[in-house]
C-alpha cells in the first residue's frame, strides 16, 4: 500500500481506523468520507476568500497608482507654474524703467503675484478632486481627509514662496538702486579730486592719495593757482555716505571754485571757509556737515597759512620733530553763518607737510583697533626726510598692511607736500 500523508493518517486514527490494511465498515465509511468533504469544503472557502483578497488588493494598488500618477501630474503643473512665476516676476521687475515710477512697479509684480497664487489655487483643486475619486472605496473618507490637508499646506507653502520670491524683486532692485547710487557718487568723486599723481610748483612739491571706501564717504581735496604765485589747497570730508555726500561734496567744490574766482589777491583762507559753509548750509540743511582744511602757500613769503573748519590738523615736520597746525572753527554747514581764525606759520626748506582725513587714522583692521594718529604721526616722522610720493607711498602701504583683507569702512585720502 502506497504511504498516506500524515494529516490524512491523523484524522483516519481520529475516526478509529487504526488498521488501514482492512476496508471499514458502512458507518466509519461515512463518516470518513463527511470529514473529507467538510476538508475540501475548508479549502474552497480559503481558495475564496484569498481570491477576494487579491481582488481587494489589486483595486487597492489600483486606486493607488492612479493617485501617484495624479500627484505627478500636479507637481509636475506645479513646478510649470512656479517656473511662469518666475518668469512673471522677472518681466514685472524689469519693467521698472524709470526710477520715479515705484507705484506703478509694485502694481505689476502684485497683479503677476496673484496670478502665480490663482494658478496654484487652481491646479492644487483640481489635484485634490482626482485625488478623491483614485481614492473612492474602502477608506476613501480618511484619505480624501489627509490629502486635503497636505493640500493645503502645499498651498500655503508655495503662496508663501511666492511672498519670498516678490520680497526678493524688493530686495534686488534696492541694492540696484544703492549701487548705482554709489556709482554716481564714486564718479563725482573723482572728478573732484586732481588726477596727477605729483604737483609741483615753485618752491613746493605735492603727492595725493585718494582712496575710495566700499560706501563713498565724501572725501575730496583740491589745488588752485592762486595770483603772485600762491596756492590754495583744500582737504574736506562730507558726513553720511552715498549720492547725497557725493551732492554736498560738488557743492563745496563749486563755492571754492567761486571764492578763488573772484577773490583774486585778497583772498584768504577764511574767505573760502565763509563762502563754502553758506553753500553747504544751504544745499545740506543742516543734516549733512563737511569738515575741511583750506590752506594758502606763499612762496615769496615762505608761509602757510591755515584756516581749520573741524578737521584734523595738518602735520609739519622739520628737523625730525613733529608738531601740528592747529586753528580753529566749527564744522562747514552746522550754522548759516560762522567765522573762522587762521595760523600763518614759517616754512623753510625741507620742512614736510601732510594732510589727511579721518579715514587714514580710524581705519581699523581685523581686531577693530584703529591705525590712530599716534601711529599716523610717528611713521609720517619717519618718512619726512624722503621725497613726497615715497613718504605718501610709505603711509598708504603701512595702512593697507595694518588693514589687512578688512574692507574699508570710509574714504582715504592724504596729501604729502615738501618745502623746496
Amino acid at each position: 500500500m502506497a504511504e498516506i500523508d500524515p494529516l490524512l493518517a491523523r484524522q483516519l486514527r481520529r475516526l478509529g481506523l487504526e488498521d488501514l490494511s482492512e476496508p471499514p465498515d458502512r458507518e466509519t465509511w461515512n463518516k470518513v468520507v463527511a470529514r473529507i468533504s467538510e476538508h475540501y469544503r475548508h479549502v474552497a472557502d480559503d481558495r475564496s476568500l484569498l481570491t477576494r483578497s487579491l481582488d481587494l488588493s489589486t483595486n487597492e494598488m489600483g486606486a493607488l497608482h492612479r493617485q501617484l500618477l495624479a500627484e505627478r501630474d500636479r507637481l509636475r503643473s506645479v513646478v510649470v507654474a512656479i517656473g511662469d512665476a518666475l518668469t512673471l516676476f522677472h518681466d514685472a521687475a524689469n519693467s521698472q524703467v524709470e526710477p520715479s515710477m515705484p507705484l506703478e512697479v509694485t502694481s505689476t509684480i502684485s497683479t503677476a503675484k496673484r496670478r502665480f497664487a490663482s494658478k496654484l489655487s487652481e491646479l492644487l483643486s483640481l489635484g485634490g478632486a482626482g485625488v478623491g475619486d483614485a481614492g473612492a472605496g474602502a477608506g476613501a473618507g480618511a484619505g480624501a481627509g489627509g490629502s486635503d490637508e497636505a493640500i493645503n499646506e502645499v498651498r500655503v507653502q508655495l503662496v508663501a514662496l511666492g511672498d519670498r520670491l516678490v520680497q526678493l524683486l524688493y530686495d534686488t532692485a534696492e541694492r540696484a538702486s544703492l549701487k548705482k547710487q554709489l556709482e554716481v557718487a564714486r564718479a563725482v568723486q573723482q572728478m573732484l579730486v586732481p588726477g596727477d599723481d605729483v604737483i609741483e610748483r615753485r618752491s613746493l612739491r605735492l603727492a595725493s592719495h585718494f582712496q575710495p571706501a566700499a560706501e563713498c564717504g565724501g572725501d575730496w581735496w583740491t589745488f588752485h593757482d592762486l595770483p603772485d604765485g600762491k596756492l590754495l589747497t583744500v582737504i574736506g570730508d562730507v558726513t553720511g555716505h552715498g549720492i547725497s555726500s557725493a551732492i554736498i561734496t560738488g557743492a563745496a567744490k563749486a563755492a571754492c571754485d567761486v571764492a578763488r574766482t573772484f577773490g583774486g589777491e585778497a583772498l584768504s583762507a577764511e574767505q573760502v571757509l565763509r563762502l563754502m559753509n553758506c553753500s553747504i548750509f544751504e544745499a545740506g540743511k543742516q543734516r549733512y556737515l563737511m569738515t575741511c582744511a583750506a590752506c594758502i602757500f606763499d612762496p615769496e613769503a615762505r608761509t602757510l597759512t591755515v584756516a581749520n573748519a573741524g578737521h584734523p590738523f595738518p602735520y609739519l615736520v622739520r628737523n625730525n620733530a613733529v608738531r601740528q597746525i592747529a586753528s580753529q572753527g566749527s564744522p562747514l554747514g552746522a550754522a548759516s553763518s560762522a567765522e573762522y581764525t587762521s595760523s600763518t606759520v614759517l616754512l623753510e626748506g625741507g620742512d614736510a607737510l601732510l594732510w589727511f582725513t579721518d579715514g587714514v587714522t580710524e581705519c581699523e583692521n581685523a581686531e577693530s583697533e584703529q591705525f590712530s594718529e599716534r601711529r599716523l604721526r610717528a611713521l609720517f616722522q619717519s618718512v619726512a626726510t624722503c621725497a613726497p610720493e615715497e613718504a605718501r607711498d610709505a603711509i598708504v602701504t603701512a595702512v593697507t598692511r595694518f588693514r589687512g583683507e578688512r574692507p574699508l569702512d570710509d574714504d582715504m585720502t592724504l596729501v604729502v607736500a615738501r618745502v623746496l
